[in-house]
């Protein structure tokens, strides 16, 4: 072991003493010519080795050589001679098949370039821990006991990763492409959740609508659990590009490592396939029984409009908090029936996230350019479970929240940006001055874009225009809507049980901790909104509304 350190240390010392020649471009293409006359890798890595410390030594002694590249294989040729000596002399053993098909080499003309240029792209996939030991003994020239010495890992497992290695790149050069559509069409996935998010807005911070490679990522991992390269090689992106977004996503747990070191997306993801599985035999039993499901959220409709805090809301403020409560009604009992198929899963049984908050997430995936007013009929029928904002502790609120749902009608404000919204509006319902906010300027300058999406009107003063309740008002609010959720129910579970016989997500056999409900989730879960249009449409509800409906509410509780 002392006598190659010193030969390192040598080579090293060497290298500083020819610096007139730049000898690092020669290393592939030394190699390259070394394999193509001994037909064995192993042996073409010993002979290039033994050719670059040659030449590095003459060069350090004085020599000029006119032309280099000529100079460096007329150095490899000699070497293949002493090689070829000392194998027919003595019995030689090629544990590797000859690994690349490598173009032909001579002083005159070098025609590998691409082929090398397609040995360092297939480098490039490789994961970190067989590249980091290629790189350095084929791209830098290193040996394997420099390169044991600099990782601290034994001399073996070296020659063990450089194998594995040359396995992998022999396969990647010499099979065609195997990128797959999301290499140059990637798809689109949106992220949601379940369940109270993080600190940092987890777990939609964690896949940006900008972030095309993390997304593909989750979608190439979630059919089954792939490794890095594997993922690289199907996006046709370096692994050293694939390593720290897998690490992000494992950390943020949208990803799980298995006891192999590969990787699967720990969430559902559902296609467009899943959201429509059973979406024409809802609309079939919402036709069919409309007056089923609208009965009783008519009956708790007018005991709603009794209420003192339902009267003393502006008209727009009313309409809203009626689509709200009827939302409510529907989604709920669409719950419970549900919950007679998959069980229930309350929300004490959500696991804590390291980054705070508990929260399942939530996938959907879409082709690229995909556009929702092309699908604007199923979209229609849409409802987003309602999203809750909350803040503490501002002005002399003890208390803020905006609980939301998203719906055709009326989307959800942007969740970035929900914290300070939740201020604002206060703040407006209060009549706080402008100039007195305690809401940055950036989130100010939305006014316009709130005022579109129906939070906000404009008369002598900007005023908030969805409704407000104090939090036991709320509470109310939730207690008459879980009534008339529960007599609904058990008014259409007849009806609605059979939407759940089919369509559900087959999940993975790999994938252990998607809860049971998510598999059905979309097996009815139109029907809310198929009600409340079908109810529009004959007149019964929303009548003569024409302006944006966000199913919305301020709640606040103070000192």
């Amino acid at each position: 072991m002392e006598e190659m350190y010193s030969v390192e240390e040598t080579h090293f010392a060497e290298e500083q003493r020819c610096e007139n020649y730049d000898l690092s471009e020669y290393v592939d293409r030394l190699y390259s010519a070394a394999v193509k006359k001994t037909r064995d890798s192993q042996t073409a890595e010993d002979i290039a080795q033994e050719t670059f410390l040659a030449a590095v030594s003459q060069l350090s002694r004085g020599k000029k050589p006119d032309n280099l590249w000529a100079w460096l294989l007329t150095i490899l040729s000699n070497k293949y001679c002493d090689w070829l000596r000392q194998k027919y002399n003595r019995p030689q053993i090629s544990f590797e098949e000859y690994p690349f098909e490598i173009a032909q080499e001579s002083a005159e003309e070098d025609d590998s370039g691409e082929k090398l240029e397609a040995i360092r792209r297939e480098l490039g996939y490789l994961a970190r821990i067989h590249r980091e030991v290629m790189v350095r003994y084929y791209m830098h020239g290193h040996t394997v006991e420099r390169i044991a010495r600099e990782l601290q890992i034994p001399s073996g497992t070296v020659k063990s990763r450089l194998n594995i290695g040359r396995q992998h790149v022999r396969k990647g050069v010499t099979d065609m492409e195997n990128y797959t559509k999301q290499s140059y069409e990637p798809d689109i996935l949106h992220v949601a959740c379940s369940g109270e998010e993080g600190l940092h807005h987890e777990p939609f911070s964690l896949v940006p609508g900008s972030d095309k490679l993390a997304q593909n990522i989750l979608i190439l991992a979630w059919p089954r659990p792939l490794t890095e390269t594997e993922i690289a090689k199907a996006l046709g992106v370096p692994a050293a590009f694939v390593e720290p977004v897998v690490e992000k996503l494992s950390e943020g747990e949208l990803m799980k490592r298995t006891e192999g070191g590969k990787v699967y997306t720990d969430f559902i993801i559902y296609t467009d396939r899943d959201r429509k599985a059973t979406f024409a035999k809802q609309l079939d039993t919402v036709e069919k029984h409309f007056t089923l499901f609208w009965e009783y959220a008519e009956q708790g409709l007018k005991e709603l409009r009794e209420k003192p805090w339902y009267q003393r809301q502006t008209g727009h403020a009313r309409t809203k908090l009626e689509l709200h409560f009827c939302v409510k009604i529907l989604m709920n009992a669409h719950v419970i029936v549900r919950d007679e198929v998959t069980g229930a899963m309350p929300y004490s049984e959500y696991p804590y996230r390291k980054g705070g908050g508990r929260w399942i997430a939530i996938g959907m995936q879409y082709p690229a350019g995909y556009r929702r007013e092309d699908d604007a009929e199923f979209w229609k029928y849409g409802v987003d479970g309602e999203a809750g904002f909350a803040e503490k502790n501002f002005r002399d609120a003890r208390y803020l929240e905006m609980c939301s749902y998203g719906t055709s009608f009326g989307n959800c404000p942007d969740y970035e940006k929900a914290d300070s919204y939740v201020k604002w509006f206060y703040e407006l319902w209060e009549k706080v001055p402008a100039e007195e906010s305690a809401v940055y300027a950036h989130v100010l300058q939305d006014a316009d874009s709130l005022i579109e999406q129906g939070f906000l009107r404009r008369e002598d003063t900007l005023k908030l225009d969805i409704p407000v309740l104090a939090r036991a008002e709320y509470q109310e609010e939730c207690s008459l809507a879980s009534e008339y959720a529960e007599k609904t129910a058990g008014y259409v579970r007849e009806v609605l049980l059979p939407v759940f016989e089919s369509g559900y997500v087959r999940l993975p056999s790999h994938l252990k901790s998607v809860p049971k409900w998510q598999q059905y989730m979309f097996c009815g879960d139109s029907v809310p909104m198929m009600v409340i249009c079908k109810a529009r449409e004959e007149g019964l509800f929303l009548s003569g509304v024409d302006y944006p409906v966000p199913a919305s509410l301020l709640v606040y509780e103070k000192e």
